[in-house]
């Protein structure tokens, strides 16, 4: 199990981060998503095992994962032990679903974005189908391979507002093959996050986002 290091969620994930799950961390822009899995792979790192980072956006900061390492008194040099896949398109990001079961001593996969580079290969609304079918078949072959190697997977989505409402990108397909869901929500300058299923007392944790990342709210 691998904590997050904001205590509240892990109360309510029992514990932290388990191994054979998809977690799927979802929410708007500026909510912590990217913040909170690099506190998971800073905390995976305790254990001195390696980590996929697929990168679909370009927006993975080797930096920014030095400062949080830094500010919990460990080796920078850990970040040798993060093997980074920039990804491009859809045929390479089903590519490194395979590259999980070829790593040794792989303790996480991340994945930053999941759903956006479908989203932008199949951006008319006459794709629509084939958008869901293709990427509801990506991720059938991630459950399988997360479930083989008993390792935990977690992956961040976006949200976006349709009807007034925060509606996560590709919602029912995605929500079909992930085991846990934690939600972040942003109301105005006010950061809270549930979790689906709940193993803990508590529905809501409380947060900011601070230089260290996502910590409770005092």
């Amino acid at each position: 199990m691998i904590t997050t290091g904001f205590g509240k969620l892990d109360e309510l994930l029992g514990g932290g981060i388990r191994g054979g799950m998809i977690t799927d961390i979802f929410g708007p822009s500026g909510s912590g998503k990217t913040q909170l899995l690099l506190q998971i792979c800073v905390n995976s790192l305790v254990h001195g095992r390696m980590i996929l980072y697929q990168d679909t956006t370009g927006s993975f900061r080797p930096e920014r994962l030095i400062e949080l390492l830094k500010a919990k008194g460990m080796d920078p040099k850990l970040l040798d032990k993060v093997i980074v896949g920039r990804i491009t398109n859809t045929v390479e990001q089903l590519k490194y679903v395979d590259k999980i079961l070829e790593i040794e001593n792989l303790n996480l996969v991340v994945i930053d974005n999941i759903t956006d580079l479908f989203s932008f290969e199949y951006s008319k609304e006459s794709n629509s189908l084939t958008k869901h079918i293709a990427f509801m078949e990506y991720m059938h072959k991630l459950a399988h391979v997360t479930i083989k190697k008993q390792i935990p997977v977690v992956v961040t989505n976006i949200t976006r507002k349709s009807d007034d409402e925060e509606r996560e990108s590709l919602s029912r397909s995605i929500s079909m093959f992930t085991h846990q869901k934690i939600s972040l929500i942003k109301t105005g300058q006010k950061f809270s996050a549930q979790v689906f299923p709940s193993f803990g007392s508590k529905k809501v944790a409380n947060y900011i986002i601070t230089h260290n990342g996502l910590e409770d709210l005092p």
